[in-house]
């Protein structure tokens, strides 16, 4: 299994986010976060919230193994500890 996968395309735009929310439940969310990000981004703090997603959000799976969420137009999973060094290399610039 890869340490990288991509959960939502960026053809969404936008609404990457209030996709997110609708269709994943992942930990460290705030419920505020979530609702406002349910709400799209006509929402005042849409992106606020987003961020704070970003930097908060994982996922545990059933191995134990913790997901973490990065954007870059497409949305990731990506799970460090199961990253080859040439997904490291490549995803994070190291």
């Amino acid at each position: 299994m890869s340490g990288i996968q991509i959960l939502i395309g960026n053809h969404h735009g936008i609404y990457v986010p209030q996709v997110f929310a609708e269709q994943f439940n992942w930990s460290g969310i705030s419920i505020d976060d979530l609702k406002t990000i349910e709400e799209g981004p006509e929402a005042e703090y849409y992106w606020e919230a987003w961020s704070l997603v970003i930097s908060d959000a994982f996922h545990t799976d059933k191995d134990g193994h913790s997901w973490r969420l990065y954007q870059d137009g497409d949305l990731f999973a990506y799970c460090e500890e199961l990253m080859t060094e040439e997904e490291k290399e490549n995803f994070f610039g190291r």
